[in-house]
């Protein structure tokens, strides 16, 4: 009995003191025991490199070592704390302010180019050039011969900034042979583009054998240069010349092509001798097909418009793509038009202004169709609200092209079923008013106008197209100048003189105020006579 107690309290006793209590009942009650302290916050970083964007110099990001290590020896941890970004807005409009994300210094870049090389800056995207905020001066940053205080001479430029090219100077045509500018032998070839760099002349056409489109440097009066023909595709792959032009120190030009078994539309840059200085830029890569590319310069970027069939099979929309002056896309493809009572929206053309893009296409079918026109920002967003339709609908309207002419965009086209079979074009404001409605600028009297072509002079409008009212086996180039209200200032040109189709004419301006012409006709030297492409030119006689 004793050795029973005495074990029962020992043992009584052996618990008491490992629960830390004296007495036995205690030990194990809800209220007893103690945990210990808390387990340490783990560290969100040990050092700058571990926290998110840290490599970012202009808007920095540390780690604040505010934990104690864990254990003896390891290494103070911390949080991550974001401090106040480099600002680098110097309140100058007139530069692009940036911060290097390596090193965090600011730099101020001019927001304005000098392209032309002549010490005068064009204005800012969507300002006019030398007014408030405009950051820049020079009314035409493609030409060198173009800025404030120039001295107007007979030269195809706006020399003194006034608005208007060549003052009171006409055109006559000089009756030279035309130079022939493609090199195919057995196939036709088709004129796509020409524009003047200030040195020489660049011709772009497409080689009907395999759709190829070449490129080549021309003389003022059209000879080749060196190197010659160079393949602006380089595969056969259907393709299609668009536009080229001029932007002061390089060309933009774009074409469609279906090497990717749709037709897409594609951009590059040009040296001044024509020859391709980037890889191609893929622009469209949406179904169906992209057809028709135009183009223009606003000073800063390039815009290209084309038609699209991407929102509805057989019907198309008009998309357009903003490009850098390096030929890098900005943004995605932007609609600007969408499908009107059924029909589709086709083959448009664009031109610059001050501070828009005028934008003209055709809608209908194949007897009747309507000549469409609509302005929108520099970025394209729509100025006007909707579209305004420059004929009725009645006629079989087509041929559409829009230029601008200083002030205000001419829309002009040829109606191959109104009375007379004219070339008609009309007069649209920034804004979208219309402000001289359509009027007949060709006199065909029973035969007809097509296919024109426009050079803007500012307070004139000088245009260029095929007719065949002379029933010489075919169409042949006429010229002639309106004033700024469409009213005839000098009679109609003839300016080709071949037997057989002159056609699809494209006016450039051109060194001392001749205006170069490509165009369309036969070789009457190959058997059989092949349609090729040729360069001819109108002569600028100085005003008064």
């Amino acid at each position: 009995m004793f050795l029973k107690t005495n074990k029962l309290v020992r043992g009584a006793a052996l618990l008491a003191a490992l629960c830390g209590f004296t007495s036995m009942p205690a030990c194990g009650a809800k209220s007893g025991l103690n945990s210990g302290p808390p387990a340490p916050t783990e560290p969100e970083c040990y050092r700058d490199e571990d926290c998110a964007g840290s490599g970012d110099a202009c808007i920095p990001v540390i780690c604040d070592l505010d934990i104690p290590p864990v254990k003896e020896g390891a290494d103070p941890g911390g949080h991550c704390v974001e401090l106040d970004p480099i600002d680098c807005d110097d309140n100058d409009p007139c530069t692009k302010d940036a911060c290097d994300s390596f090193t965090g210094i600011c730099s101020y870049e001019l927001a304005t180019y000098d392209l032309d090389g002549d010490g005068y800056r064009g204005p800012l995207l969507g300002k006019k050039a030398g007014t408030e905020g405009s950051c820049g001066d020079d009314c035409d940053d493609t030409n060198e011969a173009a800025h404030p205080g120039g001295i107007e001479v007979c030269d195809g430029v706006d020399n003194d900034c006034n608005d208007i090219i060549d003052d009171n100077a006409t055109f006559v045509a000089q009756g030279l042979e035309p130079v022939r500018v493609s090199t195919t032998e057995f196939d036709y070839a088709d004129p796509a583009g020409l524009a003047w760099s200030g040195e020489s002349y660049v011709a772009e056409y497409t080689s009907g054998q395999g759709k190829r489109i070449f490129t080549a440097p021309l003389t003022a009066a059209g000879n080749k240069l060196p190197p010659g023909d160079t393949m602006l595709t380089e595969l056969d792959a259907d393709s299609y010349g668009g536009q080229l032009i001029w932007i002061g120190d390089r060309y933009g030009a774009v074409w469609q092509d279906r090497r990717f078994e749709n037709y897409e539309i594609f951009f590059t840059l040009l040296n001044d001798k024509g020859e391709k200085a980037i890889p191609d830029v893929r622009l469209t890569s949406a179904f169906g097909f992209s057809l028709y590319p135009s183009i223009g310069w606003n000073g800063t970027e390039f815009i290209v418009a084309w038609q699209d069939e991407r929102d509805e099979p057989g019907f198309y929309n008009v998309y357009a793509q903003r490009v850098d002056v390096n030929g890098v896309p900005i943004g995605d493809n932007v609609a600007l038009t969408q499908d009107i009572q059924g029909f589709g929206n086709e083959a448009p053309w664009i031109a610059v202004g001050e501070t828009s893009v005028g934008l003209t296409w055709g809608i209908g079918d194949t007897n009747y169709r309507w000549i469409q026109f609509q302005t929108f920002t520099p970025d394209l967003q729509p100025i006007m609200p909707e579209p305004i339709s420059l004929t009725d609908g009645n006629t079989n309207a087509r041929g559409q092209y829009v230029v601008w002419n200083q002030t205000n965009y001419v829309v002009a086209w040829h109606d191959e079923s109104a009375d007379p079979k004219a070339i008609y074009a009309a007069v649209v404001e920034e804004n979208g008013a219309v402000s001289v409605t359509p009027k007949a600028i060709s006199s065909p009297g029973t035969a007809r106008s097509r296919f024109p072509n426009l050079r803007g002079y500012g307070n004139r409008v000088l245009a260029v197209y095929q007719d065949n009212r002379d029933g010489n086996d075919g169409y042949e180039l006429y010229a002639r100048m309106v004033d700024a209200l469409l009213n005839p200032m000098t009679g109609e040109q003839r300016i080709t003189f071949k037997s057989k189709d002159s056609t699809g004419p494209i006016a450039a301006f051109g060194p001392e105020g001749e205006v170069g012409v490509l165009f369309q006709d036969y070789d009457l030297q190959t058997t059989p006579a092949q349609q090729q492409v040729f360069f001819t030119r109108l002569g600028c006689v100085a005003g008064n």
